[in-house]
């Protein structure tokens, strides 16, 4: 039988998570953007109340829950603030590669002192450059071998967390003449000479967040800093993203459900021609139509994290979930806008933020349409042509097509 309830766990880490946004995020998040500095005071506390690095093994020190509990804390954060929520949740997508390939004595070496002080620490994922974003094979961060170790050359940019992190796990080319298969993946330590922070991107939302440039200037590094093996690069990245867009629709649907509530909660107070706007047709209907979006988003969502919590594969599943919740993101925020009219512009009012949030969640980790590109690659694999019989194609004075 089918069962869509949280176990209650499940349901008392959910609960957990939203009484911290509550209290933490929720009130502060919109000043805190205009401080124009990490947040790092909520992150702390974020990291003192266990919501952080919830998928790291227990083994390492961490907690060992499911990439399904991961979303549960990620809408909830998500909800509060998106930016404050990437920032929190940002190690998930750092540290998923290094769990992904790295052997368990990396784990204890490289990880395990970042998540067992008292002072939250972080990790960033360098994987996209200026002229490589999507395209992974064409990276043109160069790893070449010195001895026992490594010689590191290049750099990334859009990096979250980039200017807090004490480790980076980069993507690099081994062998430019090899494409993706040549691509291997190394964590870097932050501190090691050659390491450098470059440009802190200006954003239109998610302000809560920071995204830098990293450059890397001749970086020597020590052989038990490869993931894997040389070559595992391509696969450990597309493995991470399969695991970690669940993350991100997560996040989506936080702010598309705190768009219905804003939304509904003024379509309540604000009365025109002698009744609340929600009593009027054109109001309910959007409403219904947002409230609908954010219930497929979260089911789809959850669908992706229980998949890959199995052992399924789920690449298609996790595209889904992360353009169709960040979709329902962007069209609820511009709706609330809408129904809040005039306040809905105002910065005094939560509308314009969630707006301008809700745009990058359609951008960063993969953009939309290459979404739909990876669930459509997996459509096609799993319907070939059929050589026995195929189509059968009817033309007056011509021939059927060869499939």
């Amino acid at each position: 039988m089918v069962d869509f309830k949280l176990s209650l766990g499940e349901e008392e880490l959910f609960n957990k998570a939203k009484e911290f946004a509550h209290e933490h995020i929720t009130p502060v998040a919109a000043d805190l953007e205009k401080q124009d500095e990490y947040p790092m005071d909520v992150v702390q506390k974020a990291y003192e109340a266990g919501l952080m690095n919830l998928h790291v093994p227990k083994e390492v020190g961490g907690q060992g829950r499911s990439l399904l509990e991961e979303t549960l804390v990620s809408e909830a954060t998500g909800y509060g603030c998106a930016g404050l929520a990437t920032s929190i949740m940002c190690n998930n997508l750092a540290f998923a590669p290094i769990l992904i390939g790295a052997t368990a004595e990396q784990l204890k070496k490289y990880v395990s002192p970042l998540i067992t002080g008292k002072k939250v620490q972080f990790g960033a994922f360098c994987l996209t450059e200026r002229e490589s974003g999507s395209d992974a094979a064409s990276i043109k961060t160069t790893a070449t071998k010195e001895g026992d170790g490594w010689v590191i050359n290049g750099a990334k940019c859009f990096i979250t967390n980039a200017p807090v992190a004490s480790l980076h796990s980069v993507f690099a080319s081994t062998d430019p003449s090899k494409g993706y298969k040549g691509l291997a993946c190394f964590m870097v330590p932050a501190d090691l000479e050659g390491v450098e922070i470059g440009y802190t991107e200006k954003k239109m939302g998610q302000k809560n967040s920071v995204q830098s440039e990293v450059i890397f200037t001749d970086v020597h590094i020590p052989g038990d800093c490869l993931i894997g093996n040389i070559g595992d690069g391509f696969k450990i990245a597309m493995m991470t993203l399969d695991k970690t867009r669940a993350g991100i629709a997560a996040i989506a649907t936080g702010v598309a459900q705190r768009c219905v509530d804003e939304a509904a909660k003024f379509s309540n107070v604000r009365r025109q021609f002698g009744k609340p706007i929600g009593a009027n047709q054109g109001i309910s209907f959007m409403l219904s139509d947002m409230d609908c979006r954010t219930e497929a988003a979260r089911w789809l969502t959850r669908y992706a994290a229980w998949l890959a919590d199995n052992g399924i594969r789920n690449s298609k599943e996790s595209a889904f979930a992360k353009y169709f919740a960040s979709d329902a993101a962007m069209q609820n925020a511009v709706e609330c806008v809408q129904i809040m009219g005039g306040y809905g512009y105002l910065e005094e009012y939560p509308a314009e933020k969630l707006m301008r949030d809700a745009k990058l969640l359609q951008i960063y980790e993969g953009t939309n349409q290459i979404q739909r590109m990876v669930a459509s690659s997996v459509i096609l694999k799993e319907n070939p042509p059929d050589k026995d019989t195929g189509f059968r194609y009817q033309y007056e004075g011509r021939d059927a097509p060869q499939i």
